[in-house]
């Protein structure tokens, strides 16, 4: 069997099989981040990689873009579990190609990111590589019982983000078409939502304290692919309101331009980091105050259902399949 037969998903569920159940576990495999019992404090663990060549070019962000990035990215695995996080060690492979400049860039880009979060860097690994290759492993931390996870949707739940997406990949979508003609402020905003993403850790840690949230994730793959994995671990299903995605206002501008369905960008581009959840429909007011008073929006997309199945409700009402989509590693055009 090849690879690209059962993707990312189904590799990982297969190679996860078997391992020993280990005393302190609340949460191993199949969430944003591992979570762990330490008495007074719940740790939670993270891990993510970025290569060159399948996450990044060279010739499209800075090294420091890309180091910023590389943390960024693990921070919001912790900010979809409602943690803060707290320390991390870096792994990198080094192709010889580069220079020592560029490499020192590249730590400055994380050096950033962990004082912009409060994240102490306290060590890692160097090692050669035919690519550049960066791994981040990341620990947070929680009080007890107030963590959130992607299994715990309710039928009748709202679904909704804490704000706008379609921005990173407008942004890769420039990059891409560097003579697409765009004004300077429009094309620089776009290109940093790419580049340097913003974790809502804020946002995934109020969350996490108010009771009638169930269930949290954050936009790595795109909103239709952590809709699938909200309703997959939950056993439900999810309506999305086609018309209520909502739309990088910028993201809208390019795409139109560019005679480009901007909503697929928002459904299938995948890297806005912003955090999707459901949560009782009598809170969703209530929610939307609270996180208005941090400067994020609420934006509710579509429901909870207890059938299962994943669909798209189009403006005329009719309900067509939301296919997972996104990117997947694997899979031959995912992305």
């Amino acid at each position: 069997m090849k690879l690209q037969e059962i993707g990312e998903f189904g590799l990982i569920n297969r190679l996860a099989a078997g391992f020993e159940e280990h005393t302190g576990v609340i949460k191993g495999v199949g969430d944003d981040a591992a979570v762990l019992d330490f008495g007074d404090r719940w740790l939670l663990f993270t891990t993510d990689s970025m290569v060159e060549g399948v996450h990044f070019r060279l010739d499209y962000a800075a090294p420091e873009d890309i180091g910023y990035k590389a943390l960024a990215v693990n921070i919001s695995d912790i900010a979809a579990m409602g943690g803060r996080p707290s320390y991390a060690v870096v792994t990198v492979g080094l192709p010889d190609r580069l220079a020592v400049e560029e490499a020192e860039a590249l730590y400055d880009g994380i050096r950033e990111a962990a004082r912009d979060y409060g994240v102490g860097v306290v060590g890692g690994d160097t090692t050669a590589a035919p690519v550049l290759v960066l791994n981040v492993a990341l620990l947070g931390e929680a009080a007890p019982g107030r963590v959130r996870y992607r299994s715990g949707a309710q039928p009748e739940d709202i679904v909704c983000t804490t704000g706008s997406l379609g921005g990173a990949a407008a942004g890769l979508f420039l990059l891409q078409n560097n003579d697409f003609p765009c004004p300077d402020p429009l094309r620089n905003f776009l290109l940093r939502k790419h580049r340097r993403p913003e974790p809502r850790v804020e946002s995934g840690f109020m969350l996490a304290g108010i009771p009638e949230v169930h269930a949290l994730i954050d936009v790595s793959d795109g909103l239709a692919s952590e809709v699938h994995h909200i309703a997959d671990a939950s056993g439900v299903g999810c309506q999305i309101f086609r018309a209520a995605v909502p739309v990088e206002p910028a993201a809208e501008l390019v795409g139109r331009r560019a005679g480009l369905d901007p909503v697929d960008w928002a459904l299938y581009g995948g890297e806005d980091y912003e955090l999707v959840f459901t949560v009782a429909p009598e809170a969703v007011g209530r929610v939307a105050h609270a996180l208005g008073g941090i400067g994020v929006g609420c934006r509710p997309v579509g429901k909870v259902v207890a059938d299962k199945g994943v669909r798209l409700v189009l403006p005329d009402g009719s309900l067509t399949e939301l296919t997972r989509a996104g990117y997947e590693h694997f899979i031959t055009g995912s992305g």
